[in-house]
């Protein structure tokens, strides 16, 4: 008789992570002591007071308050949640223009025979895009990244790994991203997009190291087809191949426009805008102006509008799941109690050994819960707190969340970009990790070394 075939694994989806963590989350409300810190005002903003932590009088959550506090989140970060869907409504409409499709195209047909020009090039872009924050919605570009490449006498992994590797190394830094970096920044109270100098370098060391790897495989798989990670697989394109995408005047003027509403949005940022309500503005006027330089209808505008905002219906959800986590830990009063223990994790060690330690729990907390926006409400109200025990600034702590927001997102099968860019590419995960894990390892030593950095120059402000 033969056994019953078992059943492959697969992850949860995030909702049911979450409240998985939610259970335990309420659970430990009656099991781990409830206490806090007494908090201090300095320069106007109030920070907890690390000598004057003390136990107080338990109070569990009960399972209704549980449930309570689940959609309870998104009355309390309704600003995050609306500046998310509102930013990818509006990014839905850019992309819908072509204008950055056609400027790729241009590079591509200019240096398309030398690979020491175009590969840091398109990385270098699809760096940029990352930078900028545009997650999701980098997707669109796989299918072009795949039949650019083919004039590079690449592989499918190959031009898939120009978008995946070029997003990893923009998010890495983070420096104007609205999703990780301005939702952390906000949370610890730092003004949106300060600290970006380090942020950029991060970026720029990654595109260098990035740029060397995929010269480097390039150039061995033109010596060798053999030596390719898809050798043997079918190399799949969409079905539907993307057209050569020209760069009309109208184009090019809403490339120009794209950038200049970014850079106003970068500028108003810095300069004390309300993050929630100022950013998603600006790039809903920006995408108007570039859909109408484009010949766009309102009625158009409106359709790709509500398409893109869809998209992030789901990260609407997390956000607000990850934020009752956060409540249901707040009113059983044992936050302070774990950071309490977290500090006490590293008490006789440097500042050094904590701020890698919060480096390395973000790399693994983001191997489940890879959304930027969750994992910033999840994680940063507890280790801005552990910042301040233990003396690090909140800009070091913020950039420990956004490496490791950023690398595991190549190997988690919970990223959605990840998965569906493999998909269109024809890559399997395993060929994938293959590939991936070399120069994913330097990444995150690259990432630590920049974690060494910031405490060393005591990375600020805060």
């Amino acid at each position: 008789m033969s056994s019953p075939e078992k059943k492959p694994f697969h992850v949860p989806h995030q909702l049911v992570i979450l409240f998985a963590i939610a259970v335990l989350a309420t659970l430990a409300t009656y099991v781990v002591p409830a206490g806090t810190y007494n908090t201090v005002t300095v320069n106007g903003r109030k920070v907890i007071d690390a000598t004057t932590f003390h136990y107080i009088a338990q109070t569990p959550v009960s399972p209704w308050q549980a449930f309570l506090a689940l959609p309870g989140g998104f009355t309390k970060q309704v600003g995050i949640i609306a500046m998310i869907m509102m930013i990818a409504g509006a990014i839905s409409i850019i992309n819908e223009t072509k204008c950055i499709d056609a400027s790729i195209g241009r590079l591509v047909s200019k240096y398309k025979n030398n690979l020491y020009v175009i590969i840091p090039l398109l990385l270098g872009v699809f760096t940029l895009l990352g930078a900028m924050g545009i997650n999701t919605p980098i997707i669109a570009f796989v299918p072009v990244a795949l039949i650019l490449n083919r004039s590079l006498g690449g592989d499918a992994m190959l031009g898939v790994s120009l978008v995946l590797m070029g997003l990893i190394c923009g998010l890495g830094g983070g420096a104007f991203c609205t999703s990780s970096t301005a939702v952390a920044q906000n949370l610890v109270g730092l003004p949106a997009f300060t600290g970006w100098p380090l942020r950029i370098a991060a970026s720029v060391v990654l595109w260098i190291v990035g740029s060397m790897f995929l010269i480097a495989y390039a150039r061995k798989i033109r010596k060798d087809p053999t030596a390719s990670f898809m050798y043997g697989a079918e190399d799949a394109l969409p079905e539907t191949p993307v057209e050569d995408v020209e760069l009309t005047p109208r184009r090019a003027l809403a490339l120009v426009a794209f950038i200049v509403g970014f850079v106003f949005v970068v500028w108003g940022a810095t300069h004390g805008w309300k993050v929630s309500d100022a950013l998603p503005a600006v790039f809903m006027a920006t995408a108007i102006v570039c859909g109408a330089i484009c010949g766009f209808s309102p009625d158009k505008m409106a359709k790709d509008f509500v398409k893109g905002a869809r998209t992030m219906a789901s990260a609407a959800v997390v956000v607000a799941f990850a934020t009752g986590i956060n409540t249901i830990l707040s009113s059983g009063h044992i936050v302070h109690t774990i950071v309490h223990a977290l500090a006490s994790l590293f008490t006789g060690t440097s500042t050094y050994v904590s701020a890698l330690g919060m480096y390395i729990s973000n790399l693994l907390i983001n191997l489940v819960l890879c959304s930027s926006s969750s994992q910033a409400t999840t994680v940063i109200p507890i280790f801005s707190g552990v910042g301040q025990v233990l003396g690090l600034t909140q800009q070091v702590v913020v950039q420990t969340f956004n490496f490791g927001d950023a690398f595991t997102n190549l190997v988690t099968p919970v990223s959605s970009v990840l998965m569906a860019s493999l998909g269109i590419a024809g890559v399997s995960l395993d060929r994938w990790y293959r590939f991936a894990w070399k120069w994913l390892g330097v990444f995150m030593l690259i990432g630590g070394v920049f974690v060494v950095i910031g405490v060393a120059t005591n990375y600020g402000p805060f």
